[in-house]
């Protein structure tokens, strides 16, 4: 019996570091999602939504280049907005010089024609320098919220972003009364703030890669998240709310995933 377990082990680590491997430089797919919101309003509409979550860009050329490219396919599928769910630099944790990096990642985000791009900030973000990340995103034209909501009008539709979770900056914030016959959407990083006892409705957020290294049979490694393990990847549906939960584009902390493929959300929400 013992034999069998320690083979078991075995063959996880290799698949864990085969898959790994194979999975590191493959390019992130486009993920189709479709939603359903109730709203006060009495008509039917739809709202496609590019949702990009977790792109830890190193610093490098190279890297700059790949989103480059990556934000160029997403431009392409015409979405009506952008969200970026946070978590834009590599490894804010070593203290990555955001000043190397962080205008450049942001003048990409800049080439977004006339869609609206709407930003929260993850727990890399804070790490390496949230100021500067929101100065950078700021001055890209992008919109950058941390507990409060934008209204925007061309779309119909109002965004709150809840501040992440997990380095304790969420702070629930209601939604305006301007907001009430309009689409609503949450936006954060750690999927946990979406269970604070007050928040209802739908929710996008990030953080977890889907586990980045999800055994077969017994699930990710390990997650970084207070969120229920239900809400770790996809779509999680209670009483009370939707959440939907990106795998993300980069990976943290090792370059490997597996079983947990790297990808951009193209989310239809009909309502």
């Amino acid at each position: 019996m013992k034999s069998i377990v320690i083979r078991t082990i075995v063959l996880a680590v290799v698949l864990v570091i085969a898959g790994g491997y194979l999975n590191s430089g493959t390019k992130p797919r486009m993920n189709i999602q479709s939603l359903y919101v109730v709203t006060d309003s009495e008509s039917h509409e739809t709202l496609r939504v590019a949702l990009l979550s977790d792109l830890h860009v190193k610093n490098s050329p190279n890297a700059v280049a790949d989103l480059a490219e990556l934000w160029s396919e997403v431009i392409e599928q015409t979405p009506d907005i952008i969200l970026l769910g946070g978590d834009y630099i590599n490894d804010g944790a070593s203290n990555q010089d955001v000043a190397s990096i962080g205008s450049a990642i942001a003048n990409i985000f800049r080439e977004s024609g006339d869609i609206p791009v709407v930003a929260v900030l993850g727990n890399h973000d804070h790490w390496s320098g949230a100021e500067s990340w929101t100065e950078y995103l700021s001055e890209a034209g992008v919109t950058v919220l941390e507990n409060e909501t934008v209204v925007l009008d061309a779309i119909g539709t109002c965004i709150r972003g809840f501040g992440d979770a997990f380095t304790d900056h969420f702070e629930y914030v209601d939604f305006p009364s301007t907001c009430a016959d309009r689409l609503k959407i949450t936006l954060t990083h750690d999927p946990a703030g979406a269970f604070n006892s007050k928040v209802e409705g739908l929710v996008l957020a990030g953080h977890t890669h889907c586990g980045q290294i999800s055994i077969p049979l017994l699930g990710p490694l390990y997650v970084p998240t207070q969120a229920p393990r239900e809400a770790y990847c996809g779509l999680y549906k209670d009483e009370q709310r939707q959440v939907f939960v990106s795998s993300g584009i980069g990976t943290s902390v090792i370059p490997l995933r597996f079983n947990a493929k790297a990808s951009w959300d193209h989310i239809t929400i009909n309502y």
